[in-house]
């Protein structure tokens, strides 16, 4: 939902680096440093075209900070946007140089999350370069040049864009999703798809409440179990679905169906080939774990 941030150069000092994550209001987070500094707490989010670092993140770096207009995401308003340049990003034994930034305020979402620290977001700028696997069973993130060995049960699954998007069916309706590490739920239907195939009020659900929030303030959406979802090879049954209600930012006018948010990812171990354009997933610890919807607040 951003505006795409360049790396301008890389150094990197180890060909693989692996870093333990954690689950904090189902998004992944890890620990980096900044021009030397830190650790800092950042989500790493499949979803997002950019790297970002807060406000309090820019000044504790003494970062030279840009206006870059505004920006929008899941909220319904545009928000502030600055930029930036990182002299450094050190994660594990990977250290990246001369990273561009944008400077974005992510204090709602760790207020209302109550994220003990957000200091920023890992996006696509750092994750392109890799075969990026997430061993949910290790609690591990793996930044990987050549894709490791999997089992026999793996499947994969072509994406396209920056942002990966793969085919899915949602109850029968074939669609295009965005596979988003940031969306805390396990499927976000977006407005235009929702509406179009009347997903409004077809099950029992709870009507416009608060699902979350992103850039641009809080999410409403209708939120019921989703009776089947082929996604990633694999059929799932009784999915708790959010079908946004949004009138503005990226769920109200978005091209596709919705997004596959943590809530369904955490059932797999992936392997995020962008060099391959590819998805490699197998079930995790999680998979047979009945789904739930937790509301913010």
């Amino acid at each position: 939902m951003h505006v795409l941030a360049l790396i301008l150069s890389v150094a990197i000092n180890s060909p693989n680096a692996t870093i333990p994550f954690t689950y904090f209001d189902n998004r992944m987070m890890i620990e980096c440093t900044i021009d030397g500094k830190g650790p800092f707490d950042m989500i790493v989010d499949t979803g997002d075209p950019a790297v970002t670092i807060t406000p309090e993140t820019a000044s504790r770096i003494a970062a030279n900070v840009h206006d870059a207009g505004v920006t929008t995401g899941a909220g319904n308003h545009a928000v502030k946007s600055g930029g930036t340049m990182l002299q450094t990003l050190s994660i594990s034994a990977l250290t990246f140089t001369n990273v561009s930034a944008e400077v974005i305020d992510l204090s709602q979402i760790r207020t209302k999350f109550h994220f003990p620290r957000l200091d920023g977001i890992i996006g696509y700028p750092i994750l392109k370069q890799f075969d990026t696997f997430v061993n949910v069973d290790a609690g591990t993130l793996s930044f990987m040049r050549v894709v490791p060995a999997v089992p026999s049960n793996a499947t994969t699954t072509s994406f396209e864009g920056v942002l990966p998007v793969i085919h899915a069916n949602i109850n029968g309706v074939p669609t295009v999703v965005i596979v988003d590490t940031g969306d805390r739920s396990s499927l976000t239907l977006f407005g235009p798809f929702a509406r179009q195939h009347a997903f409004y009020g077809r099950y029992p659900s709870k009507k416009n409440i608060i699902t979350g929030y992103g850039l641009g303030g809080p999410i409403y959406a209708d939120v019921f179990t989703l009776p089947s979802l082929d996604v990633l090879g694999t059929h799932l049954t009784r999915i708790i679905t959010r079908a946004s209600r949004q009138t503005g930012g990226g769920f109200a006018s978005s091209e596709q169906g919705g997004s596959v948010g943590t809530g369904v990812l955490k059932r797999f171990n992936i392997i995020y080939d962008y060099p391959g354009h590819a998805i490699i997933a197998w079930p995790s610890k999680y998979f047979t774990k009945p789904d739930a919807f937790v509301q913010p607040g």
